[in-house]
């Protein structure tokens, strides 16, 4: 639980971050509000995993900062740039992919909308994208702290791990 909320205040100041440094200081208008949208992974909005937390912090965004904010929902892989594509059509400040399967379609969008700003979690895109942000976690040091505790109170000196996926992360 603690690290769901880990990331959602990680993504949240992130965001947050980002928002700033393109924020002018007018009059609070509905053409003037900064809009963030994040695109979904297929696990959907309520995957109770990085999707859920990303629009957690979202939310609490918008109700601290005064942003607003929506997402799309990915029923399948191949509705990533059409989901993307959509928010770029609608004026989107700030476009979020979450998680590493949106990699390729957060790069390809990158290219295409060079003005573009956009957030990928989970994935390094490099640096030669100068309007892609990476968010990454070092979740090596939280698997650490779990397998110093879990060494500390074992009883039998066996301790097993179960991933969700295999994927790099886990």
């Amino acid at each position: 639980m603690k690290f769901k909320k880990l990331v959602a205040l990680t993504t949240a100041t992130v965001l947050s971050a980002s928002m700033l440094v393109g924020c002018s200081s007018s009059a609070d208008t509905n053409e003037d509000t900064f809009k963030i949208a994040m695109v979904t992974d297929v696990a959907g909005v309520n995957d109770q995993s990085f999707n859920q937390s990303a629009w957690e912090g979202l939310q609490k965004a918008e109700k601290e900062l005064g942003v607003e904010v929506s997402y799309r929902e990915s029923n399948q892989e191949s509705d990533y740039m059409t989901n993307i594509e959509s928010l770029v059509d609608e004026d989107t400040d700030l476009i979020v992919g979450v998680g590493m399967k949106l990699a390729s379609a957060v790069e390809e969008s990158a290219k295409l909308y060079p003005e573009q700003k956009f957030v990928i979690v989970e994935e390094d895109l490099g640096v030669e994208f100068k309007n892609v942000q990476s968010v990454l976690f070092n979740a090596q040091e939280a698997a650490y702290l779990v397998g110093l505790v879990a060494g500390k109170t074992t009883k039998t000196n066996d301790i097993g791990f179960i991933g969700g996926m295999q994927i790099p992360v886990i």
